[in-house]
């Protein structure tokens, strides 16, 4: 049978503690949930009546399922580049001294990838393992730009940073169904539009999260996340499925 203390978290559970005060734990906790789920649920209903502009994101899509492998790294940068300044954009005070545009450009803190994406991971601009990410990109986008040789594509491929991403591919293919594996450049190419999509997602709106005191990762993706997360998968999906039939 069920003990009085079956409704306790398994953490407060196992406190020294006697009941009354496991129980006025258990009370407080519940009820900061649920003003915080209520504060998330009226943060995913603002969000689903503004658009989100994609026509961009759709454009790099159709980039980097039909470009050469090997210009890809380059192009995936640049388009996050301009996500980072959206989102540093999105997260610095306007009061900033000397302005926002003057941290972003020239000699500013900001003024290029390298720097806007270790600030991006340091202060919570952006997801961490998302900024790991990008990180693992730039690099192999600088070897690519200061290496005169134009290496194969499967030389690329075989970069440790490109192959130890997120493999995406694992949670989009039923390896009952499909049980040929993938070829190394689609699978590259799948890696590259869905961290562009994530990164999309995040620079409009985990400033957003944050301006409204949520936590972002909980307020963007739990339970499904928001209209907008449903959006870019769409998008995403649309896209594996051409490179994969």
């Amino acid at each position: 049978m069920p003990t009085t203390e079956d409704w306790f978290d398994d953490d407060i559970a196992a406190m020294e503690l006697s009941y009354a005060e496991k129980s006025g734990l258990q009370i407080y906790r519940n009820y900061i949930k649920s003003f915080e789920n209520r504060a998330i649920r009226n943060f995913r209903d603002m969000l689903s009546v503004e658009p989100l502009d994609l026509s961009h994101f759709a454009k790099l899509i159709e980039i980097i399922s039909e470009e050469d492998l090997r210009f890809l790294p380059v192009i995936v940068c640049g388009y996050a580049d301009d996500l980072l300044k959206l989102a540093f954009r999105n997260a610095l005070p306007k009061d900033t001294p000397g302005g926002v545009e003057a941290m972003l450009g020239g000699y500013g803190p900001l003024s290029d990838l390298s720097k806007r994406v270790r600030m991006a991971f340091a202060f919570d601009v952006i997801s961490k393992e998302l900024a790991v990410e990008i990180d693992s990109v730039r690099e192999v986008r600088n070897r690519i730009s200061h290496d005169w040789d134009l290496k194969p594509a499967a030389t690329l491929l075989a970069h440790p940073k490109l192959a130890a991403m997120f493999p995406i591919e694992d949670e989009l293919i039923d390896p009952e169904t499909d049980s040929d594996p993938l070829p190394p450049d689609t699978v590259f190419r799948l890696r590259l539009i869905w961290l562009a999509g994530r990164l999309t997602y995040e620079a409009a709106a985990y400033q957003r999260a944050k301006d409204a005191r949520l936590s972002p990762i909980r307020a963007l993706y739990e339970d499904g996340g928001t209209a907008w997360l449903t959006s870019v998968s769409q998008v995403c999906m649309t896209a594996t499925k051409q490179l994969v039939s």
